[in-house]
């Protein structure tokens, strides 16, 4: 052993001695000496706060910042009537174990929070729908996407209730009622009226617990959630007081709405034969609703069978003479028919039975087939005269949509259904066809040019029998009913205009005025 090691121990023992005495730990002293380094760091067990995947700050305890949290929100607590409030969604408190030193407080933290989110981003216990969107296509070939929708309710039953309260702006409230107490009246064999065969929503609705935040609109009040699904917004409704004179459907038209819109936006009147008073406030917003709600129905009606017209020619006579034999005289059926109806808009029509009640007896003309033409400002040649304007389908049919304001957008035509495929479609009038085309919005259609500056539209047709340059008679078959192009459901797109159809300075005029 050299002088030095022994110097070292002689060191060592002196120091241990001092501490012994003392009652001192050596770190200190003897890591200079043993070559410790006195700046390492212990690893601790510690909360590490991160919001939005950054860490905002460690803390000591997860459940002091949770407290906290909680004791500074009483006026949710007291808004929402609840007993707890939790963090953001994005605010996640991790065990770690970590060398920093850096211990934040639980008021800093909360601060941060408040700083980089701000005051309503904490959350609350409550229920999260999701309303699965949809994208479909009218009959005008116009897209309609319906974006899918989130909300938030505290209690999941508010959101039932309000689903029914929505589904009662469409079905009266006894129907719906009676339906679902399965106490409806049986339709029996010669029953007129109608039963309901189903009511569902065809959208995906999803309602899962979880936290929800307050900077949402959350849904409390009954009436603000079931105004929301019919509207598709919370912002008032325009309103209209009602003058003397008024009817639904001045107003309605007015306003760029249907029927059947403004009934359904005003559910306390429940008919479009009610009659309103002078000051009486009605809304006018058009209805957005947030899901596709289903009904189908059965309704049996009687319907008129109108008489047929038989036809006697008269080579002596020009076309456009017509001279009544016999008078004849409708009949009568008992129709049942099946109606799928979207949003208040029937969808589609299908007929199960035509039970006749009273025959009908034909109506028989003599006509004039000496063909005389005048030129039109086209050219075109055209019988002269017109005779009786007839139905362009066979009796038994159903009218699924007027000629009326449809979803903003005005419906320039009536469309009539419940007939079948390939059931006949047949000319309004005489005239000359001057167009038998395809195209992707209307399918197969035929435009009929008449004397007297009026021209008749078929379209959605399975079949067309006619060709441009033909000429027709009333009552002639000129296609079969379809749902070629975008139409919802198997019917007849029947228009009228003055002027070429869709070209400048035609119009529209409702065909129901020919009858």
């Amino acid at each position: 052993m050299n002088k030095k090691e022994i110097f070292i121990i002689i060191i060592v023992f002196i120091l241990s001695s001092l501490i012994l005495v003392v009652g001192r730990k050596p770190y200190s002293i003897y890591a200079k000496v043993l070559g410790v380094n006195k700046q390492e760091k212990v690893p601790k067990r510690l909360y590490n706060v991160y919001l939005g995947g950054k860490s905002i700050g460690v803390i000591n305890s997860k459940k002091e910042l949770e407290d906290y949290i909680d004791s500074k929100k009483q006026d949710i607590k007291d808004k929402y009537n609840i007993s707890k409030v939790y963090a953001p969604n994005d605010l996640k408190i991790v065990k770690e174990v970590t060398y920093n030193e850096e211990i934040s407080s639980i008021e800093d933290i909360y601060n941060k929070i408040i700083s980089l989110r701000g005051n309503s981003s904490f959350t609350i216990d409550g229920y999260i729908v999701h309303i699965d969107g949809y994208e479909e296509t009218t009959e005008d070939g116009e897209k309609i996407v319906k974006e899918p929708v989130t909300l938030y309710v505290l209690d999941k039953d508010l959101f039932k209730d309000a689903v029914i309260k929505t589904i009662k702006a469409f079905i009266e409230e006894d129907t719906y009622n009676a339906y679902m107490d399965k106490t409806q009246k049986p339709l029996e064999d010669n029953d007129i009226g109608s039963i309901i065969d189903n009511i569902y929503i065809s959208s995906k609705i999803d309602i899962e617990e979880g936290r929800i935040p307050i900077d949402d609109n959350i849904f409390t009040d009954l009436n603000q959630l079931s105004k929301y699904l019919l509207f598709g917004t919370l912002e008032d409704q325009e309103q209209y007081t009602v003058k003397i004179g008024d009817t639904i459907d001045d107003i309605a038209n007015n306003n760029k709405l249907s029927v059947n819109e403004f009934l359904i936006a005003n559910s306390t009147i429940t008919s479009a034969n009610d009659l309103l008073y002078p000051g009486q406030n009605v809304n006018l917003g058009l209805i957005k609703p947030q899901f596709r709600l289903v009904l189908v129905k059965t309704v049996k009606e009687n319907k008129v069978i109108d008489r047929s017209v038989v036809y006697k020619n008269d080579s002596n006579q020009y076309a456009g003479y017509e001279k009544v034999e016999q008078e004849g005289h409708d009949g009568l059926s008992l129709v049942t028919t099946t109606l799928k109806i979207v949003n208040g808009q029937i969808e589609d029509t299908q007929n199960i039975s035509d039970v006749e009640i009273t025959p009908a007896s034909d109506k028989v003309i003599v006509r004039g087939t000496k063909r005389r033409y005048e030129s039109m400002p086209d050219n075109t040649q055209v019988p002269v005269d017109v005779g009786s304007w007839r139905w362009p389908t066979n009796p038994g049919y159903t009218i699924s949509s007027p000629f009326s304001w449809r979803g903003s957008k005005h419906h320039d035509g009536v469309d009539i259904g419940g007939l079948g495929y390939g059931s006949p479609i047949k000319a309004a009038n005489n005239g000359v066809v001057v167009q038998s085309n395809y195209n992707g919005y209307n399918g197969n259609w035929i435009a009929i040019k008449h004397s007297n500056g009026y021209y008749t539209y078929y379209g959605h047709l399975a079949k067309r029998y006619k060709q441009v340059g033909d000429v027709v008679f009333a009552g002639d078959i000129i296609g079969g009913m379809g749902q070629s192009g975008y139409a919802t459901g198997v019917h007849l797109h029947f228009g009228l205009s003055v002027g070429f159809p869709y070209r400048s300075g035609s119009y529209w005029l409702n065909p129901m005025s020919l009858y």
